[in-house]
């Protein structure tokens, strides 16, 4: 009799686990909030990375006591450049990296306020330059949307010829996100080319070089007022870039040159 009632009580087949009730409902409600969460921590990742500058921005030094003094002395180094050009010979000058930097801090967004300003990718702001061993690294603030971050490049930058610039990007960034070095390259060309220098892009190897060359029209000054075609003018050339820690080194020369000769030699 036990035996036939507990036969009874057992269900037939196996025995089935006890599962819980249904947590759907708890995790449907729960689901927005994770994915806020998340959206969130992506977008402070995010942040984090273009918001963080590169190390040379802020090694650079920035304004001090002596800003203006240092952009005095960079406006008076140019000065004695255009100076020597406009002589027969040769001449030379050597730029501080501080000096740069202060004049770029200091007169460029007061005298020169249209070089900055906003552009199409943003509002640009504390330009900036560290000079290395034939490196110059580059960095600038874009603003856009209310959040900041600095757009840099490194590059090498040689001279191929008289008046004729190599550039290759080793290195670009947005803060810590890397960007293309072609399209950093492509948009100096634009730039350059926009300011009447000849900007072509090359394949070199296994990177982009873009060559850079001062046209002859750039490179001439009239001699003294002019007085007619038959005015000499003077042609200034560089011929000595060097780019060390902190300092910028360039030299040239300068010559006359006689159009009326120059256009009678060319007539046939």
């Amino acid at each position: 009799m036990m035996t036939m009632a507990a036969t009874a009580e057992r269900p037939d087949g196996p025995k089935q686990p006890v599962r819980p009730a249904a947590r759907w409902p708890f995790c449907r409600r729960r689901l927005p909030l994770v994915i806020v969460v998340l959206l969130l921590a992506l977008l402070l990742i995010s942040w984090l990375v273009v918001a963080t500058p590169p190390a040379f921005y802020r090694r650079v030094v920035g304004l001090g006591p002596d800003a203006e003094a240092l952009a005095g002395r960079f406006i008076t180094e140019v000065a004695a450049v255009i100076a020597a050009a406009d002589r027969e010979g040769p001449w030379g000058v050597e730029m501080s990296q501080d000096a740069i930097n202060a004049w770029l801090g200091h007169d460029l967004p007061r005298n020169h306020p249209d070089l900055l300003g906003r552009r199409a990718w943003g509002r640009l702001s504390r330009p900036r330059i560290e000079f290395a061993p034939k490196l110059a690294r580059i960095g600038i603030e874009v603003t856009t949307w209310g959040v900041r971050a600095v757009a840099w490049a490194e590059v090498e930058v040689g001279l191929r010829a008289a008046n004729q610039f190599a550039l290759t990007v080793r290195r670009a960034g947005l803060g810590s996100l890397p960007l293309p070095r072609d399209a950093v390259l492509r948009e100096c060309a634009n730039r350059l080319a926009k300011v009447g220098l000849e900007a072509d892009m090359q394949r070199f190897r296994d990177r982009s070089l873009l060559l850079v060359t001062v046209p002859e029209q750039l490179a001439e000054r009239p001699s003294g007022p002019a007085q007619g075609p038959r005015q000499p003018s003077r042609r200034w050339q560089i011929e000595s870039l060097r780019i060390d820690q902190a300092v910028l080194t360039l030299a040239g020369s300068s010559r006359s040159i006689d159009r009326r000769r120059t256009a009678d030699r060319a007539a046939p």
